[in-house]
């Protein structure tokens, strides 16, 4: 039989060991710090959302990152607009505040939000997720302007 939260009707979490928790949240650092340079480490940054994640569905906290992907999707959107009118280096700049935006918005979603497990390396989670989302932000820039110079080249 389960145990129920009384004030939600959720399952309690299990309870998660601790120094494996620990250890993944390292882990989900680390691959964050090497998920951030651009390109190279893509495969690392992808991992440490996925440890992130599974962090936080370890300890039960809610993981709400729609803010964070609804910036990148309309700064995608916005940055092929720009590109169509040969505005790089707004596109460029536009970079600059996503990944400061996002920033922000993580930041705000660590502040407000209580795990129900208590995580003394839940900072090096919410960090790996913010290096990791930088690195992919800039990987993602990268090759979105390497695509639009080949298809100008192409064209003339």
């Amino acid at each position: 039989m389960k145990h129920l939260l009384p004030s939600s009707g959720l399952p309690a979490p299990v309870s998660a060991d601790r120094v494996r928790l620990i250890r993944r949240s390292m882990r989900c650092f680390v691959f964050g710090l090497m998920g951030a340079v651009p390109l190279l480490g893509l495969g690392m940054a992808c991992l440490a959302l996925l440890l992130g994640r599974q962090v936080a569905q370890e300890t039960g906290e809610p993981v709400r990152t729609a803010g964070v992907n609804g910036c990148a999707a309309a700064f995608f959107a916005l940055a092929a607009a720009l590109l169509c009118f040969d505005q790089t280096s707004l596109v460029l700049a536009l970079a600059i505040l996503l990944s400061a935006l996002q920033g922000y918005l993580l930041f705000r979603e660590y502040r407000r939000t209580e795990p129900a497990q208590w995580n003394p390396a839940r900072h090096l989670v919410w960090w790996g997720a913010g290096l990791a989302l930088a690195g992919l932000n800039l990987s993602s820039i990268i090759i979105l302007l390497g695509l639009w110079s080949w298809i100008r080249n192409f064209g003339s």
